[in-house]
C-alpha cells in the first residue's frame, strides 16, 4: 500500500521553474534519496511534500502523519529540549516520549539544556526527534546529515535504518546515498 505518492510535481519562482513533471510512489520500507545541485528545488519538494509549501503543479497523496526534519526549521531557543518534545506532544495530542527521543538521538544528557544554548548539531537531533514523535508513517529529511559529526551522523543512521514507513531524504552528501532503495535527480 502507497504511503506517499506524488504526481506532475513542480514548482516555479520569477525566474522559472525549479522542477516539473516530477513523479514517484513509496511504500513501506523505501527511501527515495532526492540529489541535485544547490538550487535545483529539492527543498522546496520536501516542503511542499510535507504541506510546508503549496506547489505549483502537481498532486501529493498518501498518509497526512508525515515527520519533516530541515535545517532551517526553528526551535524555540527558551525552552528546553524537555519542554519543546513536552510541547509538541501537546500540541500533537501524543505522548511526549521525552527520555526515549532524546535517548535515541543522543540527547539524554541534554534533556534541561535551553535549545539556544545547544551546537547547530545538537539542533539538528533535537529537529529529528520531533519530526519522529507522533510515529509518522513517512519521514522526509532535507540534508539531514549537513553540520552533523561521526556520532550525529551515526544518529541519523540508525534511525534511518529503523525507520518502519517510508522516507524521503534530500543530500548532496555521496555518503547518505547508502540509505536509498530509490534515487531521483533533480539536476
Amino acid at each position: 500500500m502507497s504511503l506517499l505518492s506524488a504526481e506532475n510535481l513542480g514548482h516555479r519562482f520569477d525566474q522559472g521553474w525549479l522542477f516539473r513533471h516530477v513523479s514517484f510512489d513509496l511504500v513501506a520500507g523505501d527511501r527515495l534519496i532526492v540529489l541535485g545541485h544547490n538550487g535545483s528545488g529539492k527543498s522546496t519538494m520536501l516542503r511542499g511534500i510535507s504541506r510546508h509549501l503549496t506547489l505549483r503543479e502537481g498532486v501529493v497523496r498518501g498518509s497526512d502523519r508525515i515527520g519533516y526534519a530541515a535545517l532551517d526549521l526553528a526551535l524555540y531557543p527558551q525552552l528546553t529540549a524537555r519542554e519543546h518534545l513536552e510541547y509538541a506532544g501537546a500540541l500533537r495530542g501524543v505522548p511526549a516520549r521525552v527520555e526515549e527521543l532524546l535517548g535515541l538521538v543522543g540527547l539524554a544528557e541534554a534533556i534541561e539544556k535551553r535549545c539556544g544554548a545547544m551546537s547547530t548539531g545538537m539542533r539538528a537531533r533535537m529537529k529529528l526527534a520531533l519530526a519522529i514523535q507522533h510515529s509518522p508513517d513517512v519521514l522526509v529529511l532535507d540534508e539531514p546529515t549537513a553540520a552533523l559529526d561521526e556520532q550525529g551522523r551515526a544518529v541519523v543512521d540508525a534511525v534511518v535504518h529503523g525507520f518502519a514507513g517510508a522516507c524521503l531524504i534530500a543530500t548532496n552528501d555521496p555518503e547518505d546515498r547508502r540509505w536509498a532503495t530509490h534515487e531521483l535527480d533533480l539536476g
